[in-house]
């Protein structure tokens, strides 16, 4: 029986540009079939403006989280993290705290959630689903205790800002963030020694282990961002809605998993892409937007986006198989 090899650097790269192109194309036909069909609403200002604005939240988990994901780990703990933190605002405001001090509070919160992740992963060696699905949980457990169950105000000029401002008047703010922390993790997975550590550890951690990288460290840290940045997250959707609720982020998780995956991110790691995971995010929230002003039930929404899931996802792995079988 021949040995089956797996594919080059190079035959891997070729896959996950042609994986990223496809997504491209799939996000400019929905988008010009969209824009047709849901005429003349759907390119409108009071429509792409709350679309892109609620897709910012999720792209700016959604990079990181990838990065997370590459090496083979997982954090289902942003939906709580978003939910704790957006109770935090809220009660840290109600305590008359200046709102530049709670933001850099609720970004600190936001790294001591992700540093406990990684630390119970990286030192104790628990299963980073196990993890965060636990601390998902009490996360999402302390911002109703904080909150006693109850919304809460959150209205300040600069927690304002974060979801509502323009830059120059014209770019929404949270579009900003979003642009600017896919830029860093693209630079940083694509053009950085740390990057292709990344996929070194995705890929094999025991020899990238014996080759002199510090699995445990990169791991840890990649937790300690997607932390922070769940947090940055739970701070837009705060800001958008005005409120902290406990309830905010809930099922999230989900909807950011999904993205990174159809994107083509492996959930055993060691392969994915940032673009991959800009168009995924893109294609969902564009397609949620349309069924949505289209009226169509949310359930139904719900069998579309898994459908188209598990369609590119089965595209991914076959193309994968082929290029095993040629190598």
């Amino acid at each position: 029986m021949p040995e089956i090899k797996a594919p080059s650097q190079e035959q891997r790269k070729k896959i996950k540009l042609g994986n990223t192109v496809i997504l491209f194309i799939i996000l400019v036909v929905l988008f010009a079939l969209f824009s047709y069909v849901g005429r003349p609403f759907f390119l409108s200002v009071l429509n792409l403006v709350p679309m892109l604005n609620n897709l910012s939240f999720i792209g700016i988990v959604a990079a990181v989280l990838t990065m997370v994901m590459i090496t083979g780990e997982i954090d289902f703990s942003i939906g709580g993290n978003i939910g704790l933190t957006a109770v935090l605002v809220a009660f840290l405001l109600d305590k008359g705290l200046p709102g530049g001090v709670v933001v850099i509070l609720a970004l600190c919160a936001g790294a001591l959630m992700g540093a406990f992740n990684g630390f119970i992963v990286t030192m104790i060696g628990v299963n980073s689903m196990i993890a965060t699905i636990g601390t998902m949980f009490v996360w999402r457990g302390i911002g109703y205790t904080l909150s006693n169950g109850e919304s809460m105000l959150a209205m300040n000029p600069v927690i304002d800002y974060i979801g509502r401002g323009f830059l120059f008047k014209v770019i929404p703010f949270p579009i900003v963030i979003f642009i600017v922390i896919f830029a860093i993790t693209y630079v940083v997975m694509n053009l950085s020694k740390w990057g292709r550590r990344i996929y070194a550890v995705g890929t094999n951690p025991m020899a990238s282990y014996l080759s002199g990288i510090n699995v445990k460290k990169i791991k840890f840290i990649n937790f300690l961002f997607s932390g922070i940045t769940a947090s940055l997250g739970g701070l837009i959707l705060t800001s958008l809605s005005a409120v902290g609720m406990p309830q905010h982020g809930q099922g999230l998780e989900l909807v950011v998993i999904s993205s990174i995956v159809l994107g083509g991110t492996a959930l055993s790691g060691g392969r994915g892409e940032i673009l991959g995971t800009l168009a995924g995010t893109l294609i969902l929230g564009i397609l949620y937007n349309f069924l949505t002003i289209m009226n169509v039930y949310y359930y139904y929404v719900q069998i579309v986006q898994g459908a188209i899931l598990v369609l590119v996802v089965s595209t991914y792995e076959i193309r994968q198989s082929r290029a095993v079988k040629r190598a």
